[in-house]
């Protein structure tokens, strides 16, 4: 009923929706407190989601913009998209080093940057076929990948940290 995306608000509402809000309220669940760990960790699927939805909506931009959906390719420039998402995706991996150099997160999630050539064969590939959308589905298809890899090594990064913490 809010119609987030017709306000230009929808890539915003997916990073809190998949991130913070369904990552620190599962954690919430499980131990009954917030911390810090788990909102900075949150930030970076939340932003990989996002960045998922953003160039999905590229080869719809016309048409959304005819249907009156300000979303942010129907509202800037395909330069401005394509530097938002090349920001958007090392932003991502900016959180994950920031969180590790502040103590937050434990070294081990430094393991998520070997998915960051993903990101630049993102952004090379709407540097080739922005405006061709058959052509551009392979390249929504490794920005999936993107976010798949990226949790995935986090994933293995927190089971080691959690086996190396037993062990010891």
């Amino acid at each position: 009923p809010l119609k987030l995306v017709y306000r230009g608000l929808g890539e915003l509402a997916v990073a809190l929706g998949f991130g913070p809000v369904m990552l620190l309220g599962a954690y919430v669940v499980q131990t009954g407190q917030i911390t810090l760990e788990p909102l900075v960790l949150s930030l970076v699927p939340g932003i990989l989601i996002a960045l998922i939805l953003f160039v999905n909506e590229i080869p719809d931009r016309r048409s959304d913009a005819q249907a009156g959906k300000r979303t942010l390719p129907t509202r800037f420039s395909a330069g401005a998209i394509r530097a938002a998402y090349l920001v958007g995706g090392l932003l991502a991996f900016g959180v994950v080093v920031a969180g590790v150099a502040s103590g937050v997160l434990p070294w081990p999630t430094l393991l998520a940057l070997a998915a960051v050539p993903l990101v630049f064969r993102v952004h090379a590939g709407l540097r080739a076929n922005y405006d061709s959308p058959y052509a551009l589905m392979a390249t929504m298809g490794t920005n999936v990948n993107l976010n798949l890899v990226a949790g995935g090594l986090l994933l293995i990064a927190y089971l080691a940290t959690i086996l190396v913490s037993r062990l010891a």
